[in-house]
């Protein structure tokens, strides 16, 4: 019986091969996902959101844009 050679895993454990991680803390990334807050923030001081809709919106970009929810770029509310 022979040995197999290379990964033979079907899969990463995590789900998560690490490049899309890096990408999400590219400059052009947390450039797009500022100016996306920024578009959120601008309706919620018009009043076009609530406080409530403007915390799901912070979380569902975050997440879009492959940022943590804990990560020091990801803004709280």
């Amino acid at each position: 019986m022979g040995t197999a050679e290379g990964n033979i895993a079907a899969g990463n454990a995590t789900g998560n091969t690490g490049k899309k991680l890096e990408a999400a803390y590219e400059p052009e990334n947390l450039m797009a996902y500022r100016v996306s807050l920024s578009l959120i923030d601008r309706l919620f001081s018009e009043g076009v959101l609530t406080a409530a809709d403007r915390r799901k919106s912070y979380t569902i970009i975050a997440k879009r844009h492959g940022l943590s929810l804990d990560s020091i770029f990801t803004e709280k509310t």
